[in-house]
């Protein structure tokens, strides 16, 4: 009896070393070596340079696209500001070119820009041609965005009732 005992103790040991042997082989091929993080490190590194580059580009983008609507709405009510005036076309040419706010004045401040709006009336054009620029302060003299509208009298010969 005791032989059997310990006939099934060594059983079980040599079986637990085969078996702990076994896993720890199977262990060793299932990991990564140091080679293959090296290379996937360096895939990964080489795919998210452009996609970061892409990234930046958009960023670029968007901001390019605010700066140009926000300069086409400031233009769009300057040219309904003019068109407004409710005053004739001699009139607009007695007004003249104009900036806006004035030049002594604080400028605009949108979307963390500041703005400038000029306004030029091109005299002895016939309608009367407005331009509208806008500008961004501090920035090269060119600006963002023109608007030009022709302007004509709107007058009434004669008031009849309708019947």
């Amino acid at each position: 009896m005791i032989f059997k005992e310990k006939l099934y103790r060594i059983k079980q040991c040599l079986s637990i070393s085969v078996y702990q042997r076994k896993y720890q082989r199977q262990s060793a091929s299932n990991a990564f070596t140091y080679i293959e993080l090296l290379i996937t490190l360096a895939i990964i590194a080489v795919l998210f340079v452009p996609i970061m580059q892409l990234f930046s580009n958009s960023l670029y983008s968007v901001s390019a696209s605010q700066d140009l609507i926000t300069a086409t709405n400031l233009a769009k009510w300057e040219m309904e500001r003019t068109k407004n005036l409710n005053v004739t076309n001699a009139q607009l040419e007695e007004i003249g070119d104009g900036i806006y706010p004035a030049s002594e004045e604080e400028p605009l401040e949108m979307n963390n820009a500041k703005w400038r709006i000029v306004r030029d009336i091109m005299e002895n054009s016939d309608p009367l041609e407005v331009r509208v620029s806008v500008y961004r302060e501090g920035e090269s003299p060119q600006s963002v965005v023109t608007l030009v509208t022709l302007i004509e009298d709107m007058t009434w010969e004669e008031i009849r009732p309708v019947k």
